[in-house]
């Protein structure tokens, strides 16, 4: 048998005092107090994994904020891998007990860092102290498009294939994960199309700025750092999570613009860059406090 893969969050509110709270949840079956967590469905996305557990188990709809660390232990003889994020409430259900989970409770995030039945547990908590509250801006090249030897018209009327259709809506979860409430994309057919199913179901329009086409954004590096720039004072400032969807060759472009290593992402993955509000007017290397990729898996 093969490892285990699982995810969960941190989740925290302000309570009484300002003091941090963390959300703990109490298992009947283990007798254990522990942060919500699960394992993923067939090709769900860790980061979606996590908020569906999360509202399965709590009630709580959450939004993704910086990774922290990853817990590996034993688990019926198998090694065990869980990916953990910071979250923050956005929306909330009356708590129903189930064989699983039979209590929601909030503890002080100093206390939990004692009374949590596990040490990963504790040692998260414990990390929420060095983890700064963050804003996303998710990078996203777009989902598969038809070969352009099979196309004859106009490039940036290019579709996506059925593929990258399957993979558009894969990523409707994976930037809910994250609270996306702006999206920004190239004019191109192939990237709108890329972040279409997340408009329809979050009612949001897609910004289009050509600026970020293949054919003008190529070779002017100085353009596309103009417009991630203002695009990354305007997620900090406003806190409002965001996603844009580009082209191969841009996209070194838009991570220098970030400050963020190049890599180059395959079609439908992304790389999640978690801001600090209030660090100046330009990002910078102190500007981005994490970076994470990922990719859909139809």
């Amino acid at each position: 048998m093969g490892s285990i893969t699982a995810a969960g969050a941190v989740i925290t509110r302000r309570g009484t005092g300002s003091e941090t709270e963390v959300a703990v949840v109490h298992r009947p079956r283990y007798a254990d107090w522990s942060l919500p967590k699960g394992k993923p469905r067939p090709a769900e996305s860790l980061p979606a994994c996590a908020v569906r557990e999360v509202a399965e188990e709590t009630g709580l709809t959450v939004r993704l904020g910086s990774p922290l660390d990853s817990a590996r232990y034993q688990h019926d003889g198998r090694d065990k891998r869980v990916d953990y994020w910071r979250a923050d409430v956005v929306a909330e259900e009356p708590f129903r007990p189930s064989d699983e989970v039979d209590e929601l409770a909030w503890w002080s995030a100093a206390d939990a860092a004692l009374r949590l039945s596990y040490p990963h547990d504790r040692h998260l908590v414990g990390q929420l102290a060095e983890v700064p509250d963050t804003v996303p801006l998710i990078i996203v090249r777009h989902a598969k498009a038809m070969d352009r030897s099979d196309w004859s018209k106009s490039d940036l009327a290019r579709p996506i294939v059925a593929l990258g259709r399957r993979q558009a809506r894969l990523l409707v979860p994976l930037l809910a994960a994250y609270g996306v409430e702006r999206l920004i994309s190239s004019p191109a057919i192939r990237c709108v199309s890329t972040l279409q199913p997340y408009a329809a179901e979050r009612h949001l329009e897609i910004i289009q700025v050509p600026e970020l086409t293949e054919e003008r954004g190529t070779d002017d590096p100085d353009g596309v750092a103009a417009v991630i720039t203002e695009l990354a004072g305007r997620v900090t400032e406003r806190r409002l999570p965001a996603a844009l969807c580009g082209h191969r060759p841009v996209l070194p472009h838009v991570l220098a613009a970030l400050d963020v290593p190049e890599r180059q992402l395959r079609t439908a993955e992304l790389i999640v860059a978690h801001l600090r509000p209030g660090e100046g007017e330009e990002p910078d290397r102190s500007y981005i406090s994490a970076v994470e990729t990922h990719r859909v898996n139809p």
